[in-house]
């Protein structure tokens, strides 16, 4: 498929940082409600036009792809002086924004460090002991199993809802809710102990419900020690 200039999530009519089920609403809107479909009476390059859009953003493979390249700086830009480092490192921008909202980090993070704009943690979670990836049914460190109600909050700008803690580490969280999570969607999790920004790897049902498996990006724990995670060395 060719690279279209335009802006699909203008496209769509949703925000950068819309979570999946905005996107589909938005799209399925357009194409029923408002008459974009072809068969309703909708032009028929506009209508493939939204749907290239949708069939991009809702794939979170092909969205974070074409995330990163609209984070890119045009080639052909004028007075960019550091495009070329900025090229060689695409996840460099990435890096400098609170991975919920998108703000921009401040210089200097410390180990209590909030987001201006959202008020998310923004420091790292305490060092791995091992450099592996929080897999289902692997994990990186022992974990104290919780039962606790913790606020989740799926995307930025979406309500908060209740969910069922399930486990919790220096390294990943898991949690039973009863609303739809896409992996690869960031996530944040608030409960009295702990506020941590995590990047959701896998999802299982779980009854009725759904078992949601991520990985920490960013954490503040109020009592690291003894009570919330348990660490053997």
């Amino acid at each position: 498929m060719g690279v279209n200039r335009r802006n699909y999530y203008r496209i769509l009519h949703v925000q950068p940082e819309a979570p999946a089920q905005v996107i589909t609403a938005s799209y399925r809107t357009m194409m029923s409600k408002l008459r974009l479909h072809p068969d309703l009476g909708g032009d028929t390059a506009g209508a493939a036009l939204i749907n290239e859009a949708y069939a991009v953003l809702s794939d979170p493979a092909k969205r974070a792809g074409y995330d990163m390249q609209q984070r890119r700086p045009k080639a052909r830009g004028r007075n960019r002086p550091d495009s070329a480092a900025a090229a060689a490192s695409p996840k460099a921008d990435v890096s400098r924004q609170c991975p919920f909202c998108r703000a921009s980090k401040p210089a200097d993070i410390h180990a209590m460090s909030r987001c201006h704009r959202c008020e998310s943690p923004l420091a790292p979670p305490p060092a791995r002991p091992l450099k592996r990836n929080e897999l289902i049914g692997q994990r990186t460190v022992p974990r104290m199993s919780r039962s606790d109600n913790v606020t989740l909050v799926a995307g930025w700008r979406t309500p908060a809802r209740t969910a069922q803690l399930r486990d919790l580490s220096i390294t990943g969280v898991s949690v039973i809710t009863d609303i739809k999570i896409e992996r690869q969607q960031v996530i944040r999790l608030i409960g009295p102990l702990f506020d941590v920004l995590a990047i959701v790897v896998g999802c299982r049902g779980y009854g009725p419900r759904l078992e949601v498996h991520a990985s920490l990006l960013h954490a503040i724990f109020m009592r690291p020690k003894g009570v919330v995670v348990s660490v053997k060395t």
